[in-house]
């Protein structure tokens, strides 16, 4: 297979294996958000899937819920913080994918604590280079914090 031109998260093996092994389908509705989001969007459409499209950081897509929120470029824990209020227009059970850039182990330790306070857990890590793709299921049900 061929790379995509595109930076980040869009290189065609690691991207496809990681979306087949959270259930992301050519059929699935997939969102794409942040600066790359026009090479990604490209990137699926030449491989095949039938609905993707673009959401504004900070508008979202208050008519559906997406299968998939992917997020087109790296990103640290503050950029990720904000684009979590994205990520929450996800359907329940549906995944939220990013890269995030790998400054240190406890670096990840952050990630996990703010998916957690977003209603995500982490389900599958990719090692790659300098970043980390990781890919993130939105619970179901969300848990009430005690009073």
């Amino acid at each position: 297979m061929s790379e995509s031109p595109a930076k980040g998260v869009f290189k065609t093996a690691p991207l496809a294996e990681l979306l087949e092994s959270v259930g992301v389908s050519k059929s699935s509705v997939i969102r794409v958000t942040g600066p790359s989001s026009l090479s990604a969007l490209v990137w699926f459409c030449r491989h095949g899937f039938e609905q993707v499209g673009y959401v504004r950081p900070g508008e979202g897509c208050l008519h559906e819920e997406p299968d998939a929120i992917i997020v087109a470029h790296t990103c640290n824990e503050l950029d990720l913080k904000r684009l979590l209020s994205v990520g929450r227009q996800v359907r329940p059970g549906g995944v939220f994918i990013f890269q995030f850039r790998s400054a240190a182990d406890g670096s990840l330790l952050g990630v996990d604590w703010l998916l957690q306070q977003a209603g995500f857990t982490a389900e599958q890590r990719l090692e790659r280079g300098r970043g980390t793709l990781i890919a993130a299921r939105r619970r179901t049900v969300a848990f009430r914090k005690a009073a």
